[in-house]
């Protein structure tokens, strides 16, 4: 059996994961927002790494990490998660990186973990702490548990028009 392969992302898998994302929105409403199903959203200027997982020569799904925060101008939201997240970790903001954009097509079991994996070495290897920061509604949270994250609170977060209270997750706590 073919084993899922996680590799930088390409300029040249976008127009797959772009694919990928739409059938997610459509099917499980991730992303929330249908305007950021878009392959800017996937692949930002700020972003620390993107990620795909590969199965037999296909893209099959994508991860990426972002600094907790970026600067003074953030969302009032995203600094209080940042803060939250370093209150309960012990690590300064900056030493933070959030698990992203996590999608994967759903056809090869094992992938969405890959990908966790992955994200969670590539944090590992620049010095920083994953994070996570997720939809309160989302299925995802249940799969988060399953891999070790723990909730730690929420953060008021505005998403386009809708403000949520997004659920903070932390890999391992004591």
């Amino acid at each position: 059996m073919t084993e899922v392969v996680v590799r930088p992302r390409l300029e040249s898998d976008l127009p797959a994961l772009l694919s990928i994302l739409r059938r997610s929105h459509a099917t499980h409403g991730y992303p929330r927002r249908s305007e950021v199903v878009r392959a800017d959203w996937l692949a930002t200027p700020t972003e620390l790494v993107g990620l795909v997982a590969e199965h037999a020569g296909r893209v099959v799904g994508h991860v990426a990490l972002h600094p907790a925060a970026h600067g003074p101008d953030d969302d009032p939201g995203e600094l209080q998660a940042a803060h939250r997240w370093s209150a309960a970790t012990g690590v300064r903001v900056e030493d933070l990186a959030v698990v992203s954009r996590l999608v994967t097509d759903g056809t090869v079991r094992g992938a969405g973990r890959a990908l966790m994996d992955a994200a969670g070495r590539s944090a590992a290897r620049s010095a920083l702490s994953p994070v996570l920061l997720v939809d309160p509604a989302a299925d995802a949270r249940a799969f988060y548990r399953r891999l070790g994250w723990q909730e730690i609170g929420t953060a008021r977060q505005r998403w386009g028009e809708n403000e949520v209270d997004a659920v903070l997750m932390v890999v391992g706590r004591p």
